[in-house]
């Protein structure tokens, strides 16, 4: 137990820079929409358009980040990510200055965007390398269950600020929030010892081509857990109103609750010879909720299958990233994240679209079938990978 806890410990100023990083970034999420629709009138797929191009931006950054992380090491680009994530807050601000021109303040948000996308990529795969190495390659399946619990409990606390920060203080306090969240965290990692390296500083990593060689199934085994998260996070709230009822925010609150609880609970037991048997399980568990939510009769039922799912989707990532660490050279730990990482990106953005178009065909429920059976096909994954061998 005094393992756990000295790992722990030597682990919190990491993971509150990064929280830093993820409260700037969920701010922006109910305020910006808002702002862009009152103050330059946008209609909904414009704003849809504003608010992607973060996603977008953030999966073109994660070879750049994981081949910066292998170079300079998980410090550095945390670092990096956390002055990106300030620019896009103070990019906004400027925005909202009257001497510039309408189609100038645009832009200038568009950048924010774009500069915040790049903060993602860089902070979440810095500050993942960074926690590795101080947990250790033992620990490095914990390490990672707590970078993820610091990223969603810094997105959902500050999702909550944002919209109540823009109803009492207007959209500039957002962003000066915005601006000063990284700038404390970025000197919150200054003051920390630079980290041991993983490898040596030679920068002979791995070809590309053999780094999607050993990361590729699990990483589809990965997307098809995250289209569950997508299906609840983009269309829970209209499945609820589709079906006249209320509590749709609860329900999301329970998702995240299951997912914070099973992080706290499941971070021990991640670091294991073989994942495949627990990522079998889980991906079940995910599926379950899903099937609830699918078929739910009342609001209530499906409020217990988005915890279920939470539950169940919670650690497939760390999970899932033991093996791929364990497989690639030190040299290319930083890639092997990124790469990964795109795998989750990609999967997010492609289940909200999908959800989309299947929900206006077959009704508000349905994105929820289809992520069921991508987690049963998860499942079903674990059962034909084999598992790697170290060494």
């Amino acid at each position: 137990m005094n393992v756990h806890v000295t790992a722990r410990g030597s682990l919190v100023p990491i993971l509150l820079a990064i929280a830093s990083g993820m409260l700037a970034m969920g701010l922006a999420l109910p305020a910006l929409p808002l702002e862009l629709q009152a103050r330059f009138a946008c209609g909904t797929t414009m704003i849809g358009v504003v608010m992607g191009l973060q996603s977008c931006a953030t999966l073109l950054s994660r070879p750049w980040a994981g081949q910066m992380a292998d170079q300079r090491g998980g410090r550095d680009t945390l670092l990096a990510g956390l002055g990106w994530t300030a620019g896009s807050g103070l990019a906004c601000a400027a925005a909202l200055l009257p001497v510039f021109s309408p189609v100038i303040q645009q832009a200038m948000i568009v950048l924010g965007r774009g500069a915040m996308g790049l903060g993602e990529g860089l902070l979440v795969t810095g500050g993942g390398i960074w926690a590795v190495t101080m947990a250790g390659s033992a620990r490095a399946g914990a390490a990672m269950s707590w970078v993820g619990l610091a990223i969603f409990a810094g997105l959902g606390v500050g999702t909550a600020l944002g919209g109540m920060i823009e109803a009492q203080e207007g959209f500039l306090c957002v962003c000066l929030v915005a601006v000063a969240l990284p700038i404390a965290g970025i000197g919150l990692a200054l003051r920390l010892p630079q980290p041991p390296r993983l490898h040596d500083g030679s920068h002979a990593g791995m070809r590309w081509r053999d780094l999607i060689g050993h990361i590729w199934a699990w990483g589809m085994a990965l997307g098809l857990s995250t289209l569950g998260f997508a299906a609840i996070s983009s269309f829970l709230v209209i499945f609820y109103v589709a079906r006249g009822w209320h509590g749709g925010g609860w329900a999301l609150a329970a998702f995240g609750t299951g997912h914070v609880m099973a992080r706290l609970v499941g971070g021990r037991h991640v670091d294991r010879e073989d994942v495949r048997p627990l990522v079998r399980t889980i991906m079940l568990a995910e599926a379950a909720g899903l099937g609830m939510i699918w078929l739910a009769p009342g609001p209530v039922w499906a409020a217990a299958g988005c915890f279920v799912s939470g539950l169940g989707f919670s650690l497939t990532y760390p999970l899932l990233a033991t093996p791929v660490l364990r497989q690639v050279p030190p040299t290319a730990v930083g890639s092997a994240i990124g790469l990964l990482d795109a795998f989750f990106d990609v999967a997010a953005g492609a289940g909200a679209v999908l959800s989309g178009m299947l929900a206006g065909v077959a009704g508000p429920a349905s994105p929820f079938a289809m992520a069921m059976l991508a987690a049963l096909a998860g499942s079903g994954v674990m059962m034909v990978l084999r598992n790697p061998r170290v060494g």
